[in-house]
């Protein structure tokens, strides 16, 4: 059984599916953030800006807004066991702006956010 496509009826499958799927709601934000159980990056207090990626300091020391990102190789101390807890939100060095950003007094290019890490993380007493 010989089966000829044309790139024609390709593409106006290819475009009835998007459709169809667009939809039925199976590509939205909601749905997607759903499924990989994320959630939306929390706003910023008026004004403020977050620390930007080519900080140098933030570079120095290893500062990551998501801790997924981190670079395990070059910080193997965030994957023990106990480094679990360890972000922003509960170092000495963060002052909370609001509930998802905050000032590190490592950090003075902008805000850092409260589920970040560092290398230069220290409990709060």
């Amino acid at each position: 059984m010989k089966t000829n496509i044309t790139r024609r009826g390709f593409l106006k499958a290819a475009g009835l599916w998007a459709g169809a799927l667009a939809f039925t709601g199976l590509i939205s934000r909601k749905n997607v953030l759903a499924a990989t159980k994320e959630k939306p990056a929390p706003a910023l207090p008026a004004g403020q800006n977050p620390v930007p990626a080519e900080d140098p300091v933030a570079s120095a020391i290893g500062y990551k807004a998501n801790v997924k990102e981190i670079d395990f190789k070059k910080y193997p101390q965030r994957k023990k066991p106990e480094a679990k807890n360890q972000f922003c939100k509960s170092c000495a060095l963060y002052t909370a702006s609001n509930d998802g950003w905050g000032k590190c007094s490592m950090i003075t290019g902008g805000l850092v956010a409260a589920d970040g890490w560092c290398a230069s993380w220290n409990k709060k007493s």
